[in-house]
């Protein structure tokens, strides 16, 4: 899903504006989709198809474990929606099908690598993403919300992942390759995906990008340090606003990663501090733009 930018009028601190000025353009879509059918040698027009995605992999002439009736594995990577469309069309409607990954994706696109930055930085210091109590994890640049495994090895259900130093390679902005900051859910697990409604190959056709990030891109500010300085400890609050300041950077500076502090971890080990963060409008970034 490519979406148009438009400059909706924002009410918002420096920093809100600022990253959104950094926008070129917003892309939501599926950055891969791990299918099953229980055909066991589906004809699916490989060549075709993948003039609506990056790559296309199907496996046949095995089951899923513990699951037999499922017979043939389907990978696709940075479909259109046009190759979601057409892929049920050739699995033909006997065909029945299972989604057992998917990875929503919204990327920002920018007109530089500094701009991307100034996006991954923002979302760092304003993405609460509940329900995850690992501190987020960095590797190579890339930030991780929750373990990549569980400690059994099994891939965790949900995990929530975000990059700023590569080429946006969702389908409506392959061609132009501008930077971006890449922002993505990993659902797991049919348990998970029916939570967001994605069980069928129908249902990823149908998958409201939009409203799903609506609900998911949760932004938050921190409160003003001299008020997180004071709540952080109300009986000795007889000191100078400046004093006040240090405490707070005191604490902050524990969950400082580049340029931002970690919301995520902030909130997850400190709740007075999750108590007093004030809710950020995703609009600006997700909606007020036409698809």
């Amino acid at each position: 899903m490519k979406q148009n930018r438009l400059k909706p009028k924002i009410t918002s601190p420096v920093k809100v504006h600022r990253a959104h000025d950094s926008i070129v353009s917003t892309e939501m879509g599926f950055d891969r989709l791990t299918l099953w059918t229980d055909h066991p040698a589906p004809d699916t027009p490989s060549r075709a198809l993948q003039q609506h995605c990056r790559k296309l992999v199907v496996k046949s002439g095995r089951s899923l474990q513990f699951n037999p009736a499922w017979q043939t594995e389907i990978k696709i990577f940075q479909p259109g929606r046009q190759a979601l469309v057409e892929l049920q069309a050739a699995l033909g409607p006997r065909c029945r099908t299972l989604v057992r990954y998917a990875e929503p994706a919204i990327d920002w696109t920018a007109s530089d690598y500094d701009d991307a930055e100034v996006l991954y930085y923002f979302i760092l210091e304003h993405l609460r993403v509940p329900y995850m109590r690992q501190p987020v994890k960095f590797k190579e640049g890339t930030a991780y919300y929750a373990r990549r495994a569980s400690r059994d090895g099994t891939k965790t259900g949900t995990n929530v992942v975000m990059y700023a130093d590569r080429p946006s390679k969702l389908w409506a902005a392959r061609r132009l390759a501008l930077p971006c900051c890449h922002l993505e859910y990993r659902l797991q697990g049919v348990e998970t995906l029916v939570q967001h409604g994605l069980l069928t190959l129908s249902d990823a056709i149908d998958f409201p990008h939009q409203a799903f990030w609506g609900e998911n891109l949760r932004l938050f500010s921190l409160p003003k340090k001299v008020e997180l300085g004071y709540h952080l400890a109300p009986d000795n609050a007889n000191v100078s606003g400046t004093a006040l300041t240090k405490r707070a950077n005191r604490l902050l500076d524990r969950y400082r990663h580049g340029e931002a502090i970690v919301l995520q971890d902030c909130c997850r080990e400190l709740p007075i501090v999750g108590s007093l963060v004030t809710s950020v409008d995703n609009a600006p970034f997700i909606g007020g733009v036409t698809s």
